[in-house]
């Protein structure tokens, strides 16, 4: 369905070559029938980058994910990607380690394989933080396992593993530093990633599968 309206264009624009005469020659009009072929070429690989992503928004790069924030109304002016500037997580961003990390500690840092990360916001709670994972599914396995070796550690009192604490578009993840609920991000079509074995998403909000097993994404927030 998403494509009909590609489909009349091109119609209508044969129908005008056919129809207008002696205003260009047959090579003219040829070239303008390929190219609108290739413009609806294009649509469709866009509406199967869109399926790839489940739906989700994409960024591509760091200044688009900061240009998606600002579309949300969001006040993300500028980007950082200095893991010690103001607003970014006191440890520094996932996948990165400070300058006397251990060998082990840089190699589970970079076992999330995280190509890019950044930070726009004053201070942290105040903050959204950035990431473009190398390879998404990797980093929601990551995610899923940090989350419930620590609920383990703590007796299951961990808030994150049950209402998830990441918003994900189909190429960049959001920490949102506080609240998800006042984030903001709800309404622009990222997900929470929820790996809560209990989850059970209320009525009339979204939930899809996830890329790693045991794991939902949802626009829902358990109360």
């Amino acid at each position: 369905m998403r494509r009909l309206p590609s489909t009349l264009a091109i119609g209508t624009v044969f129908v005008a070559l056919a129809t207008v005469t002696g205003c260009g020659s047959d090579s003219d009009s040829a070239k303008a029938a390929g190219d609108v072929a290739g413009s609806s070429g294009s649509a469709g690989q866009a509406d199967e980058k869109d399926q790839a992503g489940g739906g989700l928004p994409g960024a591509g790069t760091m200044r688009g994910a900061q240009e998606f924030l600002l579309g949300a109304g969001l006040p993300c002016t500028s980007v950082s990607t200095d893991r010690n500037a103001k607003g970014a997580p006191a440890q520094g961003f996932l996948g990165t380690t400070s300058a006397t990390a251990t060998d082990e500690e840089k190699r589970k840092a970079a076992s999330w394989r995280i190509k890019e990360a950044g930070v726009c916001g004053e201070h942290h709670g105040s903050s959204w933080v950035i990431y473009l994972p190398e390879d998404m599914e990797t980093f929601q396995r990551k995610y899923r396992d940090a989350a419930l070796e620590t609920a383990k550690e703590s007796d299951g009192s961990y808030g994150s593993l049950r209402t998830g604490r990441y918003l994900f578009g189909a190429d960049f993840v959001v920490d949102p530093t506080s609240s998800l609920r006042d984030s903001g991000l709800l309404e622009t079509g990222l997900l929470i990633l929820n790996c809560d074995p209990d989850l059970k998403v209320a009525s009339g909000y979204r939930k899809q599968d996830a890329l790693v097993d045991g794991c939902a994404l949802t626009n829902y927030i358990p109360g």
